[in-house]
C-alpha cells in the first residue's frame, strides 16, 4: 500500500478508539515500516516473497512487545509496536493473492463482505505473495521508469502483485479487508489488557 492508504486504513480502523495524538504515533510507526532500510532483506515485514511463516512470527512478536510495553507503562513503545503491526497485517492483503482467492471463492460478492483470516484461504496451496526481483524490481518504484520495467518482470513479482492504489485490480477489496484486520488486531490486543493498559495505549482516560 502507498503511504496515504496505510494512513487511511489505520485511521478508519482505530480513530474511534484512540485520541488524536496517540493515533498519530501509531500511524507514524506504521508508515515508518516503508523506510528504505526496511525494503531490502526484510521481506517478513511486508509478507513479500512468500514469507508467511516469518511474517506471522513477526506479528506475534509485535503483539507480545505491545503488551510488554504497556505492562511497563512504556506508552510510546506500545503505540510504536502496534503501528508496526498494523503495517505488516495490512501489507498481507496488498502483497498477496488472498483477495483474488477470496473473490474466486465468493464470486460476485461486494467488497464489504470480504473477511480476513479465513482458514480455507490461508491454507490454500495457491496462496502466494509477490517476489522481489532485484535489482530490476527497484526501477519499478520510479514512476517514470515503471512502464518500461513492468513488461520485463515476471507476473509473480511484487510490482505486478502489489495492490497499492486504486489503479490496481481489487483495490477496494484489499483496502476493506485491511481495515477489518486492523480493527481485529486492536480487539485481539484489548482482550489481553487491563482497562488501565487500554487507557495508556489509546490515550483515552474515560
Amino acid at each position: 500500500m502507498k503511504e496515504q492508504y496505510h494512513r487511511e486504513i489505520t485511521f478508519q480502523a482505530l480513530n474511534e478508539y484512540f485520541c488524536s495524538d496517540a493515533l498519530e504515533t501509531v500511524i507514524a510507526a506504521n508508515l515508518g515500516q516503508d523506510a528504505l532500510h526496511y525494503q531490502i532483506g526484510h521481506d517478513y515485514i511486508h509478507y513479500d516473497s512468500n514469507s508467511f511463516t516469518a511474517g506471522n512470527a513477526y506479528c506475534k512478536e509485535l503483539r507480545l512487545s505491545t503488551i510488554a510495553a504497556l505492562q511497563n507503562a512504556d506508552t510510546l513503545a506500545a503505540r510504536e509496536s502496534l503501528g508496526r503491526l498494523t503495517h505488516t497485517v495490512q501489507d498481507f492483503y496488498a502483497h498477496s493473492n488472498y483477495v483474488a482467492l477470496w473473490r474466486e471463492t465468493y464470486p460476485g460478492a461486494s467488497s464489504d463482505k470480504i473477511e480476513p483470516e479465513l482458514d480455507e484461504l490461508l491454507s490454500d496451496a495457491r496462496l502466494h505473495s509477490g517476489r522481489l526481483y532485484y535489482p530490476l524490481e527497484a526501477f519499478s518504484f520510479i514512476a517514470a521508469l515503471k512502464p518500461y520495467v513492468m513488461p520485463l518482470l515476471p507476473k509473480d513479482s511484487h510490482a505486478w502483485m502489489n495492490i497499492d492504489d486504486p489503479s490496481r485490480p481489487d483495490f477496494e477489496y484489499a483496502f476493506t479487508v485491511a481495515v477489518k484486520q486492523t480493527d481485529m488486531e486492536y480487539f485481539r490486543l484489548v482482550g489481553q489488557l487491563s482497562a488501565q493498559e487500554v487507557a495508556l495505549l489509546t490515550g483515552n482516560k474515560n
